[in-house]
């Protein structure tokens, strides 16, 4: 079935012209861009999202009180950081913290998952330490995008990234007006049953599609190499019709 068609071509063609760091460019454009980085851990993604929008505004939220040490400590010129989890609702919410800290969510860890290959082998072996190292809760304080920008007068936000570990419908469900005013969304969509809740594109699509987004890219996918399953896709979305690149300030 790989060589029905024209795809493998078209696909060899289109490694040729564009990598990630190029689709995102041409699709959000260039200048004063204003950027929301949502679960920006130690700050990794700041550090990307410079490199390939130098002049850009970046605010960056990361509810981990650790991480967002880590994080504040950077101290990156045009980069706001906010120790806030962004969900459907305004006030506190459980948050849980892992070993691993990337991991951290609003979900907890699923201890049962059969997609988690360290847990996976860990089962096998009987070595039942590693369920201690995950879901330590704590309380993060935590808002409604639209909540949020509102109080800060944001009027447009040209990307919205959103990396939550699983957690994407909850940032979704309490951002339909902020949804109307941003330009692109990229974020992950955890098919894997690591969380005790996974993801589906219909989960998000039902948020986004209302809101004009379309699916523009599949942009990065990760398989699991125990079972052949895809793990997480990260995903790029853009509203047809608009203009795929925002003018020069």
């Amino acid at each position: 079935m790989r060589n029905v068609g024209e795809s493998g071509a078209r696909n060899r063609v289109f490694e040729e012209k564009y990598t990630r760091e190029k689709v995102l460019q041409e699709v959000i454009g260039s200048g004063k861009v204003v950027l929301f980085d949502i679960g920006a851990h130690f700050g990794e993604s700041v550090t990307y999202l410079r490199h390939l929008f130098p002049e850009s505004e970046i605010l960056s939220f990361e509810p981990d009180p650790e991480s967002f040490e880590k994080l504040s400590a950077e101290n990156v010129s045009g980069v706001r950081c906010f120790n806030l989890a962004f969900c459907d609702r305004d006030g506190e919410m459980a948050f849980y913290r892992n070993r691993i800290s990337h991991t951290n969510s609003l979900l907890k860890v699923n201890p049962e998952s059969r997609d988690s290959i360290a847990f996976t082998k860990a089962r096998e072996e009987q070595k039942t330490e590693i369920f201690q190292d995950v879901n330590s809760e704590i309380q993060v304080a935590t808002a409604r995008l639209d909540t949020f920008c509102r109080a800060n007068e944001i009027p447009c936000i040209d990307l919205l990234k959103i990396d939550v570990q699983g957690a994407e419908r909850f940032v979704l469900e309490g951002a339909p007006e902020t949804l109307e005013k941003s330009r692109v969304v990229v974020l992950e969509i955890s098919f894997f049953d690591y969380y005790e809740r996974s993801s589906s594109f219909s989960d998000i699509e039902k948020f986004l599609h209302p809101a004009g987004f379309r699916l523009f890219s599949i942009s990065e996918i990760s398989n699991n190499p125990m079972n052949g399953r895809t793990d997480w896709a990260e995903v790029i979305y853009t509203k047809p019709g608009h203009p795929a690149k925002k003018p020069l300030a």
